[in-house]
C-alpha cells in the first residue's frame, strides 16, 4: 500500500546588518533566512498525517534574547538578531497542528558577517506499536502457524508473536523504536510454507501502525480473494451541548448536557469554566450544573470528550454572561 516518508532538510542562513526595533543595538544585529525541502514516498503507515504543513521556529540567543515564528511557506527570514551564539529549534507540524518532527542547531551571528547553519528535521524519537491481522480459509490450512519478524536496517530482528484463532491470527507488538522496518510474514501448514508476504513498515512515536493480510489463496488450491480496506483516520469527535443559556441572573444556575454520536462508543467528558477543570463524567450523556455560585461577569464553558485509547477527541464551547 502506498505511504509517505518525509525527510525535511532545513537550511538557515544568518545574514548580518539587519535591524529590528527593541532587539540589540545598531550595528550588532543579524537575520536568519530559513528554507524547507520535502522527501520521497514509502509504504505501511500509522493513521497520522506525516506531511509538514507549518513550521514553528524558535531561537535562543545571548543575554536571554529569543524569537519565535511560524511559517507555512518554504522560507522565512528572522531579522534583528543580536550578535552572538544562537540555538535554533524547528518543529514541523501537520495539518492537524500536531508536531511530527524536530531539529536543533547552533550558530554564531557576526556583525557585518555571514554565517550558515544546516538543521535536519527528523521524526520525533520514541516508541510506537504494530498491529497485524492474518486470515485464511480454515479448510485449506488445517494446522496453521505463523512465522513473522521485523527486520531493522541494523541490529537483531524483532520476533512477532501471534494469537491464533480459527481461520485468523492477530499480533499486537508495542515498544518498537520509531523508524522503518522490513516485515517478513509467513503462513505455514504443519510447518510447511503455504503463503507469505513482505512489507515495509513505518513506526511513528505514539502511533499504531496496522496491517491486514488475507491469505485466501494458498498453495493448496486456487480461488478468489476479496480485499476490504477500512480507513481509520481518527477523525475528530463531534460533541454537542444542550441546555445552555446565553445569560444567567446572579444566583441562578443552568444544567448542560454533553453528547457524542453513539457510534463513537465510550468517552470521558471534562467540563472547563474559563479554562479551569470543574467536572468530569463518563456516562453516555452527562449533565453538568453550574452558575449558582458564579459572580457577575463573562464566562466561557468548554466540554471535551476523548476516547479511552486517546485516538479520537473533540470539544464544544459556549459563552454566557452572569448579570
Amino acid at each position: 500500500m502506498p505511504s509517505t516518508r518525509t525527510a525535511l532538510l532545513m537550511f538557515l542562513v544568518i545574514l548580518a546588518s539587519c535591524s529590528m526595533p527593541g532587539i540589540g543595538v545598531e550595528g550588532d544585529e543579524g537575520s536568519m533566512a530559513i528554507t524547507v525541502d520535502g522527501g520521497p514516498m514509502m509504504t505501511l503507515l500509522p493513521p497520522i498525517d506525516m506531511t509538514p504543513v507549518t513550521f514553528s521556529i524558535t531561537g535562543a540567543g545571548p543575554e536571554g534574547r529569543s524569537f519565535s515564528q511560524s511559517t507555512a511557506s518554504s522560507s522565512v527570514t528572522v531579522s534583528g538578531l543580536v550578535f552572538g551564539t544562537w540555538t535554533v529549534t524547528v518543529a514541523a507540524k501537520n495539518g492537524g497542528n500536531t508536531v511530527i518532527g524536530q531539529g536543533t542547531g547552533s550558530a554564531v551571528v557576526h556583525t557585518g558577517g555571514q554565517t550558515s547553519l544546516a538543521i535536519t528535521v527528523k521524526p520525533l524519537p520514541g516508541n510506537g506499536t504494530l498491529a497485524l491481522g492474518v486470515t485464511w480459509v480454515t479448510a485449506d490450512v488445517p494446522t496453521p502457524s505463523i512465522n513473522a519478524q521485523l527486520l531493522p536496517a541494523t541490529g537483531p530482528s524483532i520476533p512477532l508473536a501471534f494469537v491464533m484463532s480459527t481461520g485468523s491470527a492477530t499480533c499486537l507488538k508495542s515498544g518498537i523504536a520509531a523508524g522503518y522496518y522490513t516485515l517478513s510474514l509467513k503462513l505455514l501448514d504443519n510447518g510447511v510454507l503455504v503463503m507469505g508476504a513482505v512489507e515495509v513498515v513505518r513506526i511513528v512515536t505514539g502511533q499504531t501502525t496496522s496491517g491486514s493480510f488475507d491469505f485466501t489463496l494458498v498453495n493448496k488450491g486456487t480461488g478468489d480473494i476479496t480485499v476490504t480496506i477500512t480507513p481509520v483516520m481518527s477523525d475528530p469527535i463531534p460533541v454537542t451541548m444542550t441546555g445552555q443559556l446565553a445569560t444567567l441572573a446572579s444566583g441562578a444556575s443552568m444544567t448542560v448536557t454533553a453528547a457524542v454520536p453513539a457510534s463513537v462508543g465510550n468517552v470521558t467528558y471534562v467540563l472547563y469554566l474559563n479554562g479551569e477543570s470543574k467536572a468530569a463524567g463518563t456516562s453516555a450523556s452527562p449533565n453538568f450544573t453550574l452558575g449558582s455560585a458564579l459572580h457577575a461577569g463573562f464566562y466561557r464553558l468548554d466540554v471535551t470528550a476523548i476516547t479511552a485509547d486517546g485516538m479520537r477527541a473533540g470539544a464544544v464551547t459556549h459563552r454566557f454572561t452572569v448579570q
